[in-house]
Formats: C-alpha cells, structure tokens, sequence
C-alpha cells in the first residue's frame, strides 16, 4: 500500500470573515446588524461552508392552515428570535404575538385560501433588527399536500425509458438555497444522463455521460459511469458506484458538479470528451448552472492493464478548512479480486490538481465511504468500513477480524464516551465467512469495543435513538434484537434496518423505509405509521432518490420520482416542534454525508441527537459568499 503527495496550489477564496468574536448573520436577504457568538469555539481556521438562506417554505395544510418552517443557521447564535409575517396584497401583518424563541416553525390560521399570500422571517437578536428571509409565496386555491413538485424533462417520448437512480443537493446559482442533480439511468437503450433542477424554476441542463456509461469496455470492469439496476442487460459495472457529487469545491459560492467522464460524454453547452489512444479516464469539474465543463484532469490508474476505474466520490475537508474531492475507484483483475485507488483533489483558480493518491487497500470496503473527522483534530478522514486513510493518506487504522459489509454508520454513539464510534453489520456468502455479525469500534484508534457473537450474514443494520428509556443510540440488525450502547439486549424485536430520519417534533429518530416513514413503540415493541408517501418509487434496496435536511427546519425530506416518472416530489414534514437546533447541514459530518452515495445509508451528525441530549455545539464554519459582482 502507498500514498503518493502532490503540492496542492494556493487557493482562492471568497468568505464572509469571522472577526473578534461577531459574526455578520449570512444567508438572509437583507442584514442589518452582527451579533456576538460567544457559544463558538476559539478555534482557528474555520471551515468554507454554503452560505444558506433560511429555507422559508409554506405547505396548506388544509383548513385554511399554512404551515412555515425555517432554518436556524450554524453561524448565528442560539438566542436569535423571529418574527413571521404575512403580507397580503399591500398589507403586512405580524403573525406572532411575541418573538418566537424555540422551534422555527409556525402554523399560521384563518388563511384566506382564496387569495395569494406572501410569508416573511425576521431576525432579531437582544431585540436588534438581524435581517429578513427572501420571501415564500403560497398562491391562491392551493393543494393539500406536504410536497414540491419539480417536473422532468423527458429524455424520449416514452417517460419509463428512464429511471432517477441518485440524487445530490447544491447552491448552484448561489442564492443560499439547494438545487438538485440527479442520475437517469436508461431502461429500454439509450446512454445515462445527469440532470440539474431547481426547486422553482424545473429543469437547468443536461449531460450524456455517452455510450461508456452503459457498455462495458472489457469482461470484468465497469464503464466509467455505471450502475445496475431493473435487470438491465449490458449495463455494466457495479451497484453501488456512483461517480459523481455536487459541492463548493473552490469556495465561491457557487456548487460545482464534480464527475467521473470519458470519451463521448456530451456536455450541457455540446462540447464532447474526444477519443483518446490511452483511452484515459477524467474527472471534470462542471459549472454547476451552466452545466458546461469548466476544468478536467486525467486520473492517474495504477491497475490500467486491468482496465478502468468506478466507484465513489465524496468530499473532505483534509486541512480543516477547504473541501477536496475523494474519488475512491476501483477495478477488477482476472484473478477477480477488486483493486483500489482512492485520490484527494483540490480545485482553485480553475485547475483541479491531485493532493494524494493511495494506492491498493489496508481493510476491508464496504458499498460505500463515510468522510468525516474521525480522531477530533478538525480535519476529516476517510472511513471505508473496515478500514480508515488519514487526512494526508496514510492508512489510520485497520479494524481487526471485520470483512466485508453492506451498511457502517459513525456518529456520537455514546454520549458519555469520548470521542465517536461506529456501528458496522457483516456478511458471509460466495465462500466468504465472518467472525461475527455486527462490530461496535471506536474510530480514533480502530479499537473494536464489542461484536456479536454469532457468525451468519447479515444483510442490514442501522441505528438510531428510539427508545428515550435507553442513553445514547440503540442499534440493530437483521441478525435480531435491538442493543444499547452497554450492548444490552432492549428487545428482541426487529423494527426496519434500513435508514434512520428526523420526522416528527421530538429529537427521537424515526426510521424510513420505501415510500414510509415509522416510529418505533418502545412500550409495545411495535412501529406506529407516521407518513406514506403515494404514487412514487423507490430504487433498490428500497431506497428514495435522497434524503435529508434540504430546507425549512432541522428535521428532514424525502426526495423520491413518481411511479410514472415523469416528476419529482420533496416531501417535507408539517408536524410542529418546539426543539430548537441549527440547520444540519451546517453540522460538518453530515454535510459530507449528503455529497456520498453508494449503497445510500443513514445521514449523521457529530454530535449526539437524542434524548437528553445538551445543545449542540456550533459549527467552527464561515460562509463562503458569492459575488455576483464578479459575473461577466
């Protein structure tokens, strides 16, 4: 195993500074004034992160009630106050009879339906003016439902020709509020395709990712965009590979698309990635609301004679304060065992230029990576299972005894133990066998604290707090019962293992599963149905297109197509809550886990979110700003 160092250049940067303790509130329409942060850290070099709006929306719930919900951001203070207003034609009220100190939501009554409205957020801290939210407009007769519509573009006449497989949040135009890349993967022929749309404005662009994103080059390797899916014949490569994500690599507040191509790959604007001899692989950097390549770099393949390289893609922030690019690929060589080759890239002043490269394995992979600061010194790691590389790629640790699985989850387990840790489930087939079936290690030295006891396959596992009777998160797997942190035995009964959700008002999780959302009766041992979502599909392992905190208040959506395919739907809760905390993705380990993909597993924070649990600490983050004044 070897890590091979590039210099990275200097970067160029835009930000809102962080200066003598006050911090300018970001994010908002208009400011009018800074406020103090004395919960922050004294912690040098904070992380470049997006620079969110409050995420402002309106459902009708019916009963001429509107439901609002907000962000609370990391960069502000945890004293701030609203005030909602409703405006009316010319008519502004305040909706709110005193400043609003807990959960930022609110449901506002006796709507006249029959009239569009215009709803409004301000801020304010010690009573002083902060600033107001960009407005949210709830037009006249509106629908009943707790979802957005965004349409599709049909690729061909027939809409079930293509599937959305993946999807990826991001700033694309820098307003401070998310748009979304999607895959579309083909059913009946035709190439695979990324897509970008707006919540409000529809479709943006389009990508043939070209004939090698549905044919495979040799026997045992996938092409350089592939997944499988629906049984479709030649659509080669591997299930879990992704190739691709959406983030502010260079921190100008703008989201780039970052993406594995190859020969014939078509962008937004028509330039197409010529042939080649070597036939060499890239990664490209594409302006995000343009959808046009804006830089490329040839990926440096070590196993070449085997073929190309597939896999995943992440973000890291690997000095603490930039993110880079991980691409963790992978190919296959004749004896059929996988060769991998993980990169760290960074992107500035237009050149996206390699930081490391390690070359081959030191543990097991699982079916995706987790990216996040494993041994608490500010800079993130990259965790693939069984095994963890440093920030400047070396190998951190190996867990010992673990082989390969299908889902890992890290996160604060255990609130009264130092640092994090992680819960990892184990398989054993095609002649594979397992020590145990689940492990629990702790992930600054890769110590295994407790496993299972019997070996067998284990398919699924996940975790969450869902029984306030029991500190800290319970976990659980298809192997049976459900554990505390102690590893005692809490139930017998197996509730769904396959994602956890923040849906309903407490900091409880829920757990989601296809097209419903569950919560778990630690009295009866049974699950209570919160929400279904109708008329959509779900991708395997039954899974939506994403999930996550996308908009409005902490808690979290749910993005899925519909059975016909022709639209997308962002399903938001509309349940109240009076838990007051920062919008997650300001929270540094779940923003990473929003920009990975492969086998999609639970989003996580760093923090412990659950019963009797204390206020999170801030974020040591800054926005990066975009200036428009810098457009041509």
């Amino acid at each position: 195993m070897k890590t091979e160092m590039t210099v990275a250049k200097g970067k160029k940067v835009l930000f809102t500074w962080l200066l003598s303790g006050v911090i300018g509130l970001t994010g908002l329409a208009s400011t009018g004034g800074i406020a103090p942060k004395a919960e922050a850290a004294e912690v040098s070099a904070p992380r470049l992160v997006e620079n969110l709006g409050r995420g402002l929306t309106a459902v009708y719930l019916g009963e001429n009630k509107v439901y609002l919900s907000w962000r609370l951001l990391g960069t502000e203070p945890q004293q701030v106050t609203f005030d909602v207003y409703r405006r009316t034609g010319t008519a502004e009220v305040k909706l709110n009879t005193q400043p609003l100190t807990q959960g930022t939501n609110y449901t506002d009554t006796d709507v006249d339906v029959n009239q569009s409205h215009t709803y409004i957020v301000k801020s304010y801290v010690d009573g002083t003016f902060q600033g107001t939210s960009a407005e949210v407009v709830l037009a006249a007769n509106p629908e009943i439902r707790n979802y957005f519509s965004i349409p599709l573009q049909n690729i061909t006449s027939n809409p079930s020709d293509y599937f959305v497989q993946h999807g990826w949040p991001g700033d694309l135009d820098g307003d401070g509020e998310y748009e979304v890349v999607v895959t579309r993967i083909p059913v009946n022929g035709g190439n695979k395709y990324v897509e970008a749309y707006s919540l409000t404005e529809g479709f943006l662009w389009r990508i043939d990712l070209g004939p090698y994103s549905v044919t495979t080059i040799d026997t045992y390797n996938a092409p350089p965009a592939s997944v499988s899916e629906f049984g479709v014949a030649g659509l080669g490569g591997w299930r879990d590979n992704d190739n691709i994500t959406v983030f502010d690599l260079d921190s100008d507040g703008k989201a780039e698309v970052l993406l594995r191509t190859f020969e014939g790959v078509t962008f937004a604007d028509g330039q197409v990635v010529p042939a080649t001899v070597q036939r060499a692989q890239y990664v490209s950097v594409v302006d995000g609301l343009a959808g046009t390549e804006a830089a490329r770099t040839t990926i440096t393949n070590d196993y070449a004679a085997d073929g190309p390289l597939s896999g995943h893609f992440g973000i890291a922030y690997l000095d603490g304060e930039h993110p880079s690019l991980i691409t963790a690929l992978k190919n296959r060589a004749l004896s059929r065992n996988f060769q991998y080759v993980t990169s760290a890239y960074d992107y500035a002043g237009g050149a996206l230029t390699e930081r490391w490269r390690h070359v081959g394995t030191d543990g097991e992979f699982f079916h995706q990576i987790r990216i996040l600061d494993l041994d608490g010194d500010g800079k993130d790691e990259v965790s693939f299972g069984g095994w963890a590389l440093d920030d400047n790629g070396e190998t951190l640790y190996s867990l010992p005894g673990v082989v390969h699985g299908d889902r890992f989850h890290i996160a604060d387990i255990d609130p009264d133990r130092p640092g994090l840790e992680q819960f990892g489930i184990q398989q054993a087939e095609n002649g594979n066998f397992n020590q145990f079936p689940w492990f629990y290690a702790d992930t600054v030295t890769g110590e295994i604290i407790r496993t299972g006891e019997v070996p067998q396959d284990v398919a699924r596992g996940t975790l969450a707090d869902i029984d306030p009777r029991h500190r800290g998160l319970e976990m659980w797997s298809s192997s049976g019962n459900i554990y505390n942190v102690d590893g005692e035995v809490i139930s017998s009964v197996q509730p769904s293992t396959n994602f956890q959700i923040w849906w309903d008002g407490d900091v409880l999780g829920e757990l989601l599963d296809k097209n419903f959302v569950e919560k778990w009766n630690w009295q009866q041992n049974t699950t209570t149905r919160l929400f279904t979502a109708d008329d959509v599909r779900v991708n395997s392992r039954n899974a939506p297109v994403m999930y996550g905190d996308l908009l409005g208040d902490w808690r979290e959506e749910i993005l899925y197509e519909t059975s016909d395919f022709q639209e997308l739907r962002l399903y938001t809760t509309t349940i109240p809550s009076d838990v007051r905390i920062y919008t997650l993705p300001h929270n540094p380990a779940y923003r990473n886990g929003l920009a990975v993909k492969g086998y999609m597993q639970s989003l996580l924070t760093d923090y412990y979110l659950g019963e009797g649990m204390t206020t999170p600490p801030y974020p040591n983050i800054r926005p990066a700003v975009y200036n428009r004044d810098n457009e041509s």
